[in-house]
């Protein structure tokens, strides 16, 4: 009978746990689809067709297991097992945010480099003859995405009944970059005062090609610095993985015991944050 007394201590552990969980499962759920919520237009922009909550469930999942993983590897005391489950789900939620973020930066980007051949083709079109809308779908026919898909979405938008200003100033909302607030504000102000939409996109292309140019030689100027400040941010590391083979006593000590432990994640952070710094430094406004 005394034997069976921690299983049962746990099986209760586990269904106190479990009742805890389903009664504070309304509040926990609204918390995370309003965390979800929160990046769901750049899920949207991005293409991706996973719903936001659901993402959110696999990244918390994804999390428990990583945490799982740490517990297994280091087996750490209780007071800092909670903290490692805190980072684990904070961490993968930062990640999934900060990946959503960067695929949305790259698209922008991307259609950035497509913009001034797309202003190019509208102006051409204009000069021929054609109206603002049929410059548009031919844009949309001939180039590739994202302009393709963002141009095309204009056109959607006004057979819809939408006014073509009001939809190219979603296309800026959605193409968070200063060419397209131009490219939005251009349309408006032509369309009410009239004059050679046609030129006027052209310069405003140079202008982008202006921009483009000037982004390249400041991405050159800094490629040192940002190159050595990748360099003394990783040198640490590189030194840390080779005592960890080298030395299997500093390996037990940093890796199994609590003040070890402490040690590790901090000078992780600090370098972390080092790296941080440095890139920041290095970086220059165009």
């Amino acid at each position: 009978m005394a034997a069976l007394t921690p299983l049962a201590v746990i099986i209760l552990g586990i269904a106190a746990a479990m009742v805890l969980f389903t009664s504070s499962w309304t509040p926990i759920s609204r918390r995370i689809e309003g965390f979800a919520n929160s990046f769901s237009g750049d899920m949207e922009i991005v293409g991706m067709t996973i719903a936001p909550a659901r993402l959110v469930f696999i990244v918390v999942g994804a999390g428990l297991a990583l945490w799982l993983v740490v517990l297994v590897t280091l087996s750490p005391p209780l007071l800092l097992g909670v903290g490692l489950l805190i980072a684990c789900i904070g961490g993968a939620l930062f990640f999934a945010r900060t990946y959503v973020e960067r695929r949305k930066a790259g698209r922008i980007a991307k259609f950035q480099d497509q913009l001034e051949g797309s202003l190019r083709t509208i102006a051409g079109g204009l000069r021929v003859g054609l109206g603002i809308q049929q410059a548009i779908v031919m844009v949309g026919e001939q180039s590739r995405d994202p302009a393709r898909y963002e141009f095309t979405r204009v056109i959607g938008l006004t057979n819809m009944g939408m006014s073509i200003f009001d939809a190219f100033d979603q296309l800026a909302q959605r193409m968070s970059n200063p060419e397209t607030g131009m490219l939005a504000r251009v349309i408006r102000v032509q369309a009410q005062t009239g004059g050679d939409l046609a030129s006027v996109l052209e310069n405003l292309a140079d202008t982008i090609r202006d921009r483009r140019r000037l982004t390249r030689r400041v991405s050159a100027i800094t490629a040192q610095g940002r190159a050595t400040g990748w360099l003394l941010g990783l040198i640490p590391i590189g030194v840390g993985l080779f005592l960890v083979v080298a030395e299997p006593q500093l390996r037990d000590a940093s890796l199994h015991t609590p003040l070890g432990q402490i040690f590790l994640a901090t000078s992780l952070g600090l370098d972390a944050l080092a790296i941080v710094t440095l890139m920041q430094l290095t970086k220059l406004n165009a």
